[in-house]
């Protein structure tokens, strides 16, 4: 059998070309059915994120991937067989796992450490159970990178700091007022946006409005959200007066928010206000800024704490490879473990057969009713003297399996069975 992996991926396919092969959730398992159903294929498994689709493959050794795939694609997305063909990638064995692996621990995404990656990886691997694609390899090695994803975020500081505007505006927010006990509101309804008041809602703010021009594109994602309250633009300034918190993100050509419209509000008001501005152009005047209760942060500002944050996950890299290492190191030994299991099995057989044909070749000395002792004599001999070399090949712990175990394993191979019996 043979590991086998195909991707297109963000390294070498942009994402105008990358997006006529994203794969719904039904073609993916119609995908594996039909891998379920070659006679060759025993494990599969499909990730497909926004940066990535790739097919990891349990196969025999001489079996066609490359053509069983093609023509897969062929029948689910026949406009995409040719950028399929141009683009995917064929790994094979170590490098698979190594590459899974990476892939957990958020070494192979854009952005370097992100979180979303490994419940993708584990998403792909439970639609790989559903379809019953994942078994007794595939268990150990999902699994393995699950572990590895966990270990390089908790033993590295490969996910520290935000790398993204949304992120960073609420983690700046987090620390210049109290959200739990804070009030907040979204400008604009759009992806940024969005963002920035889910992890609002996640960090435990404790109210949001959403201010849009278009108000049921802002209940659309206050409907999402499950939480919040929708204003148009024009009552933007009185809400001002309530709010402690402002992020804005919209695509408009001119300031959503002037001088000229808040400045009523904002003139008498002694509580401090936070407004941080993250579209461009920008939504909030500059001169809002003068105001003695305003705190005024733009991207800019941002962006130098996202430079600061990406370069110290770049420095966690090396830290996170080794540990990557480790686990591949280990899998690959568990792997090469499993060349022993007919090793094990055959000599076992040989040895119970020699002493069968030895108890017969006795039997006529002894009575019936010792015959039948004598065979179990023999059979329970072999196996007491087999008892030393089997628990040395299978080492007890496949965490320590070594060469030393595959060098054994061909000495009994040539001591113990000719060509025919390997045959």
């Amino acid at each position: 059998m043979k590991l086998v992996l195909y991707s297109v991926n963000h390294h070498n396919c942009p994402v105008e070309v990358r997006e006529k092969l994203d794969l719904t959730e039904q073609q993916r398992q119609f995908c594996l059915r039909e891998m379920g159903a070659a006679d060759q294929i025993s494990e599969a498994a499909i990730l497909c994120s926004c940066n990535r689709v790739e097919f990891y493959v349990y196969a025999g050794e001489n079996f066609d991937c490359d053509g069983f795939l093609r023509g897969l694609i062929e029948q689910v997305l026949p406009g995409a067989v040719d950028v399929w063909r141009k683009y995917s990638r064929c790994s094979t064995g170590v490098e698979v796992v190594r590459h899974l692996f990476e892939v957990s621990a958020g070494l192979d995404s854009q952005m370097i450490g992100e979180n979303q990656i490994l419940s993708q990886v584990k998403s792909t691997y439970r639609m790989s159970l559903d379809c019953r694609m994942s078994k007794f390899v595939f268990h150990r090695l999902f699994h393995n990178a699950f572990r590895v994803g966990k270990a390089v975020r908790s033993n590295t500081d490969i996910n520290c700091g935000a790398v993204s505007v949304s992120l960073a505006a609420v983690e700046l927010a987090k620390e210049k007022i109290d959200l739990p006990g804070a009030s907040a509101m979204v400008i604009g309804a759009g992806e940024n946006a969005e963002l920035a008041a889910r992890y609002l809602l996640k960090d435990g703010v404790g109210s949001v409005v959403i201010a849009n021009r278009d108000t049921e594109k802002a209940e659309g994602l206050v409907l999402r959200l499950k939480a919040g309250a929708v204003i148009g633009l024009a009552d933007i300034a009185e809400k001002l007066a309530e709010v402690d918190l402002v992020i804005s993100s919209t695509g408009a050509a001119e300031p959503i928010v002037t001088y000229r419209q808040v400045a009523d509000k904002l003139a008498d008001r002694d509580k401090a206000l936070v407004i941080i501005d993250i579209a461009v152009p920008r939504d909030i005047e500059a001169n809002i800024g003068r105001f003695e209760c305003v705190c005024l942060y733009n991207i800019d500002d941002l962006n130098e704490q996202i430079s600061r944050n990406e370069q110290k996950r770049r420095l966690e890299i090396p830290k996170a490879r080794r540990i990557v290492d480790e686990f591949t190191d280990k899998f690959i030994q568990w792997q090469e473990s499993l060349k022993l299991v007919p090793v094990i099995s055959q000599l076992t057989q040989k040895a119970i057969e020699l002493a069968d044909s030895e108890a017969r070749r006795y039997a006529k000395d002894f009575s019936k009713a010792d015959r039948d002792k004598l065979k179990l004599f023999a059979e329970s001999l072999v196996k007491k003297v087999l008892h030393g070399p089997i628990s040395f090949l299978k080492n007890g712990d496949d965490e320590d399996f070594n060469t030393e175990q595959l060098r054994a394993r061909d000495l009994i191979n040539k001591m113990f069975f000719s060509q025919s019996d390997k045959r």
